[in-house]
């Protein structure tokens, strides 16, 4: 999950290497760090720890040092292998510290590399497996002379999938990198005086029009005059161009009311931006005055499937859940969600009839890539939801859905989880359409979006909501469970994963009749129960359950459809949200689950939008 960035350039590169970094970060805060080529061919490394804003931190000691380079590579990092400290931050150096390297990625036979490093009388300094790359390739310059038969030796020798950037004091002018990983794992850009190297391609829309997409086991050599890049065989590749696509519509996407709330948290301004972004998607998906409202799609596929599957990870997963339940229940057609972690090495039975909508924000999510492409290779039709169009989703799958999200910033999904649940609502209406089923429940379902706008500001205004006293109650007590039932159980999940992520509080979700089945153990007077009661719930039942949870003492919040007496009189709180339809409901539902969520982690002292021991995006296994 960690994040590579490189730059060579005709000036002074450090600052271009800590922009890109800052854009990087989402992918891990943990620490930061840059090697740079001073003037004497030797390097100056900087390295940040101990901070929720390590490039921040980094910036500044940079900007003391006063160090001029023209080459660098600098890297954010999540942790995996050792602990969060000064050793094992990036970048490390090889033992004779000639050859320094960045790494993104999990060395999966460490164990043995590293006795065969001790074998050789090489010292590991750190906890880490990236350092034992540095090792392995000045092993092998130490028997040979070339630096890329060197790294090829080295690529053969480590497994897993892994990406690496590194400078040599041979060639100090050059950046060398490569990717073990199927779908590539770095991108190239460049401009009139500088080139680039990044783990993905948002670090380089504000640099380049145009990237380079690396392939697996490829070496690519960056120098100020150009980009090379071999293959095993040591043979060149003509690089293929892609243009970075960012419109003003994107642009607008980002922080949209940044002038109008008040904040330093991008959490709460990415919270603040879903009216206006659902209403974009509904116009352009559910209200769209074009014939067809998913081009991408290719409907011949779509026709023929007879089961649908919904993929993600985290977040992405809660939502897939949704989605599968939603097309079960509106097109009575098989589906399912899976974990990709799951899905990944699974056998799909009749993959010709399957369509596999994977969800995943970044493109990046390894498990979901992986997944994707067990899928496709046994002939599944892949369609993509996300909001990055240079991925490697979007590249694997047969189409993808842009969410048009906007890039979300803050590590908790927000804008991009709503989102993805009105996608999954826009393509559910475009299926039934296409099959020409259960008509009539579309055309409720449509008419019930014309007064959604109402509905999230409503919800959205603290001023109609008990939120500080209800985050005050979340935030102090032992144990907060969410239940719901059918639609609204993963919206239940994600309140859970919400409090769990940004307040660090232990949270757990369950179907509503699961709670007897043992979790009322855990009930008592420092428990709080979040009871989310939509349209397409028994309500009686629903109220039952309240009553057994009632006579555990434990402090019951409601979120539910409609005002009823004797919800209001069980429950401490009842956040009311007025639509009455069942698949609209649950996307409601989340949205005081993350006020909430993110108010409690303010109780608290946290900062919401860096979460301890989490990332952005997870790009490693």
């Amino acid at each position: 999950m960690c994040g590579i960035f490189g730059c060579v350039g005709e000036q002074d590169v450090s600052g271009k290497i800590i922009n890109g970094l800052k854009r990087l970060e989402y992918r891990g805060y943990d620490s930061a760090g840059i090697c740079l080529n001073n003037t004497n061919n030797s390097f100056e490394i900087i390295k940040s720890y101990n901070s929720n804003y390590p490039v921040d931190v980094l910036k500044k000691s940079l900007n003391d040092s006063k160090i001029y380079s023209e080459s660098g590579i600098g890297h954010t990092r999540w942790a995996t292998h050792g602990m969060v400290n000064n050793i094992n931050t990036h970048p490390h150096l090889s033992f004779s510290k000639k050859t320094s390297i960045v790494h993104n990625g999990i060395v999966e036979n460490y164990d043995y590399l590293k006795k065969f490093l001790l074998r050789n009388d090489i010292q590991v300094l750190s906890q880490t497996d990236s350092e034992i790359i540095a090792h392995l390739i000045e092993l092998k310059l130490c028997c040979k002379n070339e630096i890329e038969e060197a790294i090829f030796s080295t690529i053969k020798m480590i497994e897993g999938i892994n990406s690496v950037a590194l400078m040599n004091n041979l060639e100090p002018d050059k950046i060398y990198a490569f990717s073990t990983d199927e779908s590539g794992g770095l991108v190239l850009g460049e401009n009139d005086s500088y080139k680039f190297i990044s783990s993905d391609s948002y670090a380089l829309e504000n640099e380049c029009e145009k990237v380079i997409y690396t392939e697996k086991n490829e070496l690519v050599i960056v120098s100020r005059e150009n980009f090379k890049i071999l293959n095993k065989s040591n043979l060149s590749r003509q690089p293929k161009e892609i243009y970075l696509k960012e419109n003003k519509e994107d642009k607008e996407n980002n922080f949209l009311n940044q002038t109008e709330l008040q904040t330093h948290f991008i959490m709460e301004k990415e919270i603040s931006e879903q009216n206006q972004i659902l209403k974009k998607i509904i116009d352009k998906r559910i209200f769209s005055d074009s014939k067809d409202s998913f081009p991408e799609i290719n409907k011949h596929k779509l026709l023929n499937t007879s089961k649908f599957m919904f993929t993600g990870m985290g977040s992405s997963y809660n939502a897939a859940q949704y989605g599968s339940l939603l097309f079960e229940n509106l097109l009575n057609i098989d589906s399912r969600s899976e974990f990709s972690s799951e899905l990944k090495n699974k056998k799909i039975i009749d993959p010709e009839h399957t369509t596999l909508f994977a969800i995943t924000q970044s493109g990046e999510t390894a498990d979901t890539v992986e997944a994707i492409n067990n899928c496709k290779n046994q002939g599944v039709n892949v369609i993509s939801i996300l909001e990055e169009p240079n991925s490697k989703a979007a590249k694997n799958s047969d189409s993808y859905l842009k969410l048009e999200t906007g890039k979300e910033i803050s590590v908790a999904a927000t804008k991009t989880f709503s989102s993805t649940l009105l996608m999954c609502i826009s393509i559910c209406i475009y299926t039934a359409s296409l099959l020409n089923i259960n008509t009539n429940l579309i055309v409720e379902l449509i008419k019930s979006f014309e007064n959604i706008e109402n509905n999230i500001k409503k919800v959205l205004n603290c001023c109609d909501y008990d939120y500080p006293e209800v985050s005050k109650l979340v935030s102090t007590t032992k144990n907060v469970f969410l239940i719901g039932k059918n639609l609204t159980y993963p919206i239940s999940r994600e309140g859970s994963l919400k409090l769990q992520e940004i307040s660090k509080i232990n949270s757990n979700s369950f179907i509503e009749g699961e709670l007897k089945h043992g979790p009322n153990a855990l009930l008592g007077e420092e428990s709080v129960v979040i009871s989310i009661i939509g349209p397409s719930n028994n309500i009686n039942k629903s109220i039952n359950s309240l009553r057994e949870i009632h006579s555990r003492n434990a402090t019951i919040i409601t979120i539910s459809y409609c005002e009823n007496e004797e919800i209001s009189s069980l429950s401490k709180y009842n956040f009311v949200i007025e639509n009455n339809n069942p698949y609209i409901f649950p996307l409601l539902a989340v949205l005081p689950l993350q006020k909430i969520s993110f108010m409690s982690a303010l109780n608290l002292g946290l900062d919401p939008d860096r979460p301890q021991n989490l990332a952005k995006t997870v790009t490693v296994e």
